[in-house]
């Protein structure tokens, strides 16, 4: 079997500077223009998931969280620092995660009955719709008019 291959630049304190900055503009000014840069740049770099608990002899598993009302949503963290954010002090250090590309990372929300993805739970905790998660999949051009047509 061939050995993974990890990209250049990659390490286990990887941040996507991108998306944060977005989503930091976003939470800031809370607009359209603002939303659709911030779906336009998760396309970009990498994003992590939780994978905390699998066991090794089974396939790997992503951890979700269920809304207030049951819902199921996909936890994505712009770093590994932040996914230890969304966990009790105490489990911090034993918290795995994997960093997949942007996309292939937020493809997962297809994978079941997600109505959202929420990013960096354990700060920003924003909860994007997956309407808006399929359309950055599907490499749609996102702008402001376009996000608010999608209301």
């Amino acid at each position: 079997m061939a050995k993974a291959q990890i990209p250049e630049g990659l390490t286990a304190d990887y941040e996507n500077a991108e998306v944060r900055a977005a989503l930091d503009a976003l939470q800031q000014a809370p607009d359209y223009a603002h939303l659709a840069a911030f779906l336009n740049a998760l396309r970009e770099g990498y994003l992590v998931v939780d994978v905390t608990g699998t066991p090794k002899e089974k396939a790997t598993r992503i951890r979700t969280i269920r809304s207030t009302t049951g819902q199921l949503l996909l936890p994505v963290f712009t770093s590994m620092a932040e996914l230890r954010a969304a966990v009790p002090k105490a489990k911090a250090d034993k918290v795995k995660g994997a960093i997949l590309p942007a996309l292939e990372a937020l493809r997962l929300i297809r994978s079941d009955r997600f109505v959202a993805a929420q990013v960096d739970a354990g700060s920003a905790a924003l909860v994007v719709l997956r309407k808006y998660i399929d359309r950055v999949i599907d490499g749609d051009v996102l702008d402001a008019a376009a996000v608010e047509g999608m209301r």
